[in-house]
């Protein structure tokens, strides 16, 4: 019986391997078998297994009802690229593919060189969707424990820096206001004592004073606000927008209001400065980012365990 070329290949193949072997003449048998139009699940993978063996049934059976593959007249010579494409493009299973995406070309390099990755569809992909996503899920779990101490920790640092800052800023407020009326009795006492409590001499000294005691509250208001702000932005920066704003008591400090022209005291409470605003940059969060890539670094290691157990156990008892 005269053989095609596509025949004669896969004859001559076959004849120098055995089942249960591996080897590179093992896939060229593999691969001329796909390129033939015979369905080999695993691909072209070297293993001499059931389904190749059932491939290579397929194809004895063809040839003892007088088939020859490629379907010319004269099976001595060598196929057209046009009758190859037509073999191609007619197998069932190379129209299904065609059909989802992918071209010719693409299904006959993949045939001949074992490569699907330039297939569009779901050949060539080890994993599906769903089981990377559930080793994703995996990974995000086995690094919760972790990533939520260190958040918890930093926010509790940043906490007590904040809430430190403040209060050595309410401490400044107090002595302020308690130096303020002591400076301000002087000033009284010394009018009165001298005979100037209506003069504007007096009057003079009186507001200096207040405007002095303004001047500094107003720098020592810059000064622990931007200390504040450097603190909350560094929090923003490491966990991100949302975070920072479960901070937001720490962003307002208070201030004290000097009147000099009352008898006594002359200070009460003024209003709120808001000193940090979060909107206004726009951090995701570093750790947030880390703790994603490590997510997903232990999500391709588990993906990558489970390649070379299918690799090394049952898989490869499939092909």
């Amino acid at each position: 019986m005269a053989y095609s070329p596509v025949d004669q290949s896969i004859s001559n193949l076959y004849s120098s391997t055995a089942e249960g072997q591996t080897s590179a003449q093992v896939k060229q048998l593999q691969q001329a078998l796909i390129a033939a139009g015979y369905s080999i699940p695993a691909g072209a993978t070297g293993f001499y297994g059931p389904q190749t063996k059932a491939a290579l049934d397929q194809w004895k059976g063809k040839l003892s009802q007088g088939g020859s593959q490629g379907g010319k007249s004269d099976p001595n010579q060598p196929l057209t690229d046009a009758e190859y494409e037509a073999g191609v493009t007619s197998n069932p299973i190379n129209a299904a593919r065609i059909a989802k995406g992918n071209s010719s070309e693409a299904l006959q390099y993949a045939a001949t060189t074992g490569d699907l990755s330039g297939l569009t569809n779901e050949y060539g992909q080890p994993f599906s969707l769903k089981e990377q996503q559930d080793a994703l899920k995996q990974g995000e779990e086995d690094n919760k424990l972790y990533y939520e101490a260190v958040q918890a920790n930093d926010k509790a640092q940043a906490e007590r820096d904040l809430a430190q800052k403040t209060a050595d800023y309410q401490d400044y407020l107090l002595s302020a206001g308690e130096k303020f009326a002591e400076d301000k009795t002087t000033l009284d006492q010394n009018a009165a004592d001298t005979g100037m409590l209506f003069s504007s001499a007096r009057n003079q000294k009186e507001k200096k004073l207040q405007t002095s005691y303004e001047r500094e509250q107003s720098s020592k208001l810059g000064t622990y606000g931007r200390d504040i702000g450097s603190i909350a932005q560094n929090y923003q920066y490491k966990y991100g927008n949302e975070a920072a704003n479960g901070l937001s008591q720490y962003y307002n400090l208070g201030s004290n209001q000097y009147n000099p022209n009352v008898a006594t005291g002359g200070v009460t409470a003024g209003g709120l400065s808001s000193i940090y605003n979060p909107s206004q940059f726009n951090f995701q969060g570093t750790q947030n980012t880390a703790r994603k890539a490590a997510a997903n670094t232990r999500a391709a290691g588990y993906l990558a365990n489970k390649g070379n157990k299918l690799l090394s156990t049952s898989y490869n008892n499939q092909l």
